[in-house]
């Protein structure tokens, strides 16, 4: 189901807008802010919204809009409306301590992106150091380990990988590591690479990490007639593509690939300690689950008005032989309003218009007797 961001009016004068996030009819999160949109101002101090659900209809509803992405990082949350203009901001939710008492008090921040990067902290890295020790699990298989000087290292068999984050026995993170003599000898049997590699996507953080340059597989001297350069090219391309969520690491050296998994391996262990301690602190409603729309509002509109002029065409055969230049009934603004249900008439008039201009849909009438149809082109166009 879609989420939808909702700008209503509440006539507090000192914080006149209510702005809330919801989801199959669920508020999974709701402000009182000064201002609709940060704009130049950089951020807004925002207070949480109590209002009982029932009382909603009391406020005046200035802006729905599709959402198009909602995550939480650490303290904020991050949104991404579907629009082409003010589209990217986050609410920035803080745990103050009372200075003159215990307990604490929330504060929150309602951040535009351009903000977010105009701000001071904006090169400080978002994972913090923590001093919790860290363990690494070395495959017993594995004859010349790479070192990590500070994680607690323990040997013994892996599952898969030759590297392994461990935090409670619980796999965190796990690499396999590839000498460039590694990886050529394995473009003989290919198919027993694949499942390797299979086995170690299915893991949390994994990684394959060769000690070699790309460039290194393209060089007939390296690859000793063994293979020819397009042949590793096109079995590298091959990993990557049937591996999509396994990251393979180009590491020059055995020294660079060490550093790097060290690197990675630490970074791991900082976001799951950090997300340990987040995970203590309300920020919505209801638990954060990572969302992502399965199509913008625009390809919604192109499917929309494209059915409806098929199943138009159907009950009105003749229709079909009609020149392309005459066009079926469509919606109306109201009617492409209830179908949808997320988004305001403003919005959905001006998206109506910009498709227009591309020359994707047309109109005939005018006010509220104009009537919206896909024009045939855009069905190839949205395919492509």
């Amino acid at each position: 189901m879609s989420m939808v961001w909702i700008v209503q009016a509440t006539g507090n004068p000192r914080f006149p807008f209510r702005i809330a996030l919801e989801q199959d009819g669920k508020t999974l999160f709701a402000v009182r802010s000064q201002d609709s949109w940060p704009g130049q101002r950089g951020n807004i101090f925002c207070v949480r919204d109590g209002t009982p659900a029932d009382e909603l209809d009391m406020f005046e509803t200035l802006e729905r809009l599709p959402v198009l992405s909602f995550d939480r990082f650490g303290k904020s949350l991050r949104i991404t409306l579907d629009r082409p203009n003010k589209k990217r901001c986050e609410f920035l939710i803080l745990d103050k301590p009372y200075k003159n008492k215990p307990g604490s008090y929330e504060q929150i921040f309602f951040k535009t992106q351009t903000a977010q990067s105009q701000h001071r902290s904006k090169s400080r890295l978002s994972l913090q150091p923590t001093t919790e020790p860290f363990k690494v699990v070395i495959d017993s298989a594995e004859r010349y380990p790479w070192k990590f000087p500070k994680a607690e290292v323990e040997r013994r068999r892996l599952p898969a990988g030759d590297y392994a984050l461990v935090q409670e026995e619980k796999i965190l993170s796990v690499v396999e590591r590839k000498t460039f003599d590694n990886m050529v000898s394995d473009f003989g049997q290919i198919a027993t690479l694949h499942r390797v590699l299979k086995e170690l996507s299915g893991l949390p953080h994994p990684a394959m990490v060769i000690e070699a340059d790309f460039g290194d597989f393209l060089n007939p001297d390296r690859l000793e007639h063994r293979y020819k350069p397009a042949h590793c090219y096109r079995a590298l391309a091959e990993l990557q593509a049937m591996h999509p969520s396994l990251p393979i690491i180009f590491a020059r050296t055995r020294k660079e690939a060490n550093l790097w998994t060290y690197g990675y391996f630490r970074a791991v262990h900082r976001l799951t300690t950090q997300e340990r301690r987040d995970s203590d602190i309300e920020i919505t409603a209801e638990p954060v689950t990572p969302y992502v729309a399965e199509l913008r509002l625009e390809t919604r509109l192109l499917e929309l008005l494209r059915d409806t002029s098929s199943s138009q065409l159907e009950k009105n055969p003749s229709q079909q032989e009609e020149s392309t230049s005459q066009h079926d009934e469509g919606l109306s603004l109201a009617e492409i309003s209830v179908a949808l249900g997320d988004v305001d008439d403003i919005y959905l008039k001006r998206e109506l218009l910009a498709l227009s201009k591309r020359g994707l849909v047309d109109s005939s009438g005018r006010g509220k007797k104009r009537r919206w149809t896909a024009l045939r082109t855009s069905t190839t166009l949205h395919e492509d």
